[in-house]
């Protein structure tokens, strides 16, 4: 085992690790479910990207896009339809997809957790919450139940409850105290990865700007990496280092979220920008994107934005962009930046206007 010390409560990484291997590396990953009447319908694929310590990473884009269905599979929590068909999730260069749930079970909660959609649901209804919260620390750490409920009362003070409010059930809590406990029992096991899906739906303005605060402090506190699921690019551009955008289940843009969010390259980023208001001006008026996400069952063959994207060549009809990755940081699946250079250097151009 090595000797490396990791997190607040000193432990050693697991067994196996690789301490000069990125936190989190996600390689050509490829997710598929079936269908009520057997068919297989790919949701995510070919998806790639790295989360290193202390970052913070947002994945944006349409309902539907995969975003859930990515994150889900990271943790072996996809729904019994679905499957990672391909590909590799590595923490700490330990390759997670091969593993049982058993041998999964060293590294859930307390290596990478998730923060999930919609608290009420998430939380047990007849259980109280410090319950809820103790039980991962107890089940997975081997504390004592005493030691469990005093770490679950620290960890509530943490994320700003009251360690009283232990004793209460989740209907006794308002949705921004349940949701603050469903992050302090994320934050249970210590973990190096906290997985956020969609953390601030169905709260009113307020409380989203004040879980998001929360969020960030922690992160900066606790040296958490966040992987952040949301539709709202403005929670990116609030939290995050780095953006990826998906479209159909794969990558259509990544790179920091100062570049992307200013200067976007990829067609589909452009408009899913332009659908939110500019606080900056207010001027700007919005817009929306034409025709809707591709049926998933028949996918068309080429780039599956090119039935929306006004920027469509022949060849977006019949090739499967690749990855294009420039030196600013930033990687971009479209043939606008494969064709030649004049066509490039002008369509490109009329993307960022």
């Amino acid at each position: 085992m090595t000797t490396e010390v990791r997190g607040r409560l000193g432990r050693l990484l697991p067994d196996g690790a690789d301490p000069t291997a990125p936190l989190l590396e996600v390689r050509d990953l490829a997710v598929r479910f079936r269908t009520p009447s057997g068919a297989s319908v790919r949701a995510v694929g070919g998806m790639s990207f790295r989360l290193d310590a202390g970052e913070a990473m947002g994945i944006a884009g349409e309902s539907g896009c995969g975003k859930t269905t990515t994150a889900l599979s990271l943790v072996h929590l996809l729904p019994g339809t679905g499957r990672v068909s391909a590909g590799s999730v590595k923490l700490f260069g330990i390759d997670l997809v091969p593993l049982t749930e058993r041998q999964l079970a060293r590294y859930r909660w307390r290596e990478i957790s998730m923060v999930f959609q919609g608290a009420m649901n998430a939380l047990n209804p007849v259980q109280r919450v410090g319950d809820q919260i103790a039980e991962p620390i107890e089940v997975r750490l081997g504390q004592s139940r005493d030691a469990s409920r005093k770490r679950a009362g620290e960890l509530l003070e943490l994320v700003g409850i009251p360690r009283q409010r232990a004793s209460a059930y989740p209907h006794e809590l308002s949705g921004g105290m349940r949701q603050r406990a469903m992050i302090a029992m994320a934050l249970a096991c210590d973990p190096a990865v906290v997985i956020g899906d969609e953390p601030t739906t169905a709260l009113d303005v307020m409380v989203q700007a004040q879980i998001l605060q929360l969020l960030e402090r922690l992160r900066r506190e606790l040296g958490l990496s966040l992987l952040l699921i949301t539709h709202d690019l403005s929670v990116i551009a609030e939290t995050c280092d780095r953006v990826m955008v998906m479209y159909a289940g794969r990558v259509a843009e990544e790179g920091p979220v100062s570049r992307v969010f200013t200067a976007p390259r990829h067609p589909y980023t452009v408009k899913l920008l332009s659908s939110f208001p500019d606080i900056r001006t207010g001027r700007r008026a919005l817009s929306m994107i034409p025709g809707s996400p591709p049926d998933l069952r028949t996918p068309p063959p080429g780039c599956l934005f090119a039935p929306r994207c006004e920027h469509a060549m022949p060849v977006c009809a019949v090739e499967t962009p690749p990855e294009i990755n420039s030196d600013d940081g930033v990687r971009v699946a479209c043939h606008l930046f494969t064709a030649g250079d004049a066509v490039r250097r002008d369509a490109a151009s009329e993307v960022k206007a």
